[in-house]
């Protein structure tokens, strides 16, 4: 993404050491133009990914503007989803490419294509 020219936000590297995490969430979620959900079972299952949504969520309907955007990683069933399915039965989603044989081209297309929509 950052090669085709979308800045980044990552936990790992831009949250500030000592605050709270939820803090972290909530500055990086209204700071961020977007939020990109990459749909796994790990996310499924931890709780401040599921925050973060919530917050981002909360953005969305605060400012009036598209502000989820989510890449599904890995195919999971509805039951395991829970609350994130009504967000993946209401929106356009971007799926991310399966299968032992991608081309390269359909790799390309798929992350013009999210790097586009996070513009």
């Amino acid at each position: 993404l950052v090669k085709r020219g979308v800045k980044v936000h990552i936990h790992g590297r831009n949250f500030v050491a000592g605050n709270f995490i939820a803090s972290n969430i909530v500055s990086a979620v209204s700071m961020c133009r977007r939020t990109l959900v990459i749909l796994t079972g790990n996310f499924c299952k931890s709780h401040w990914c599921k925050y973060e949504v919530q917050m981002a969520n909360m953005e969305s309907v605060h400012d009036g503007r598209p502000v989820l955007i989510f890449l599904v990683k890995e195919n999971m069933a509805a039951k395991n989803l829970g609350e994130l399915m009504s967000f993946l039965r209401c929106n356009t989603y971007i799926p991310y490419p399966q299968g032992e044989q991608l081309s390269e081209r359909e790799m390309k297309a798929m992350w013009d294509k999210l790097a586009q929509d996070l513009r």
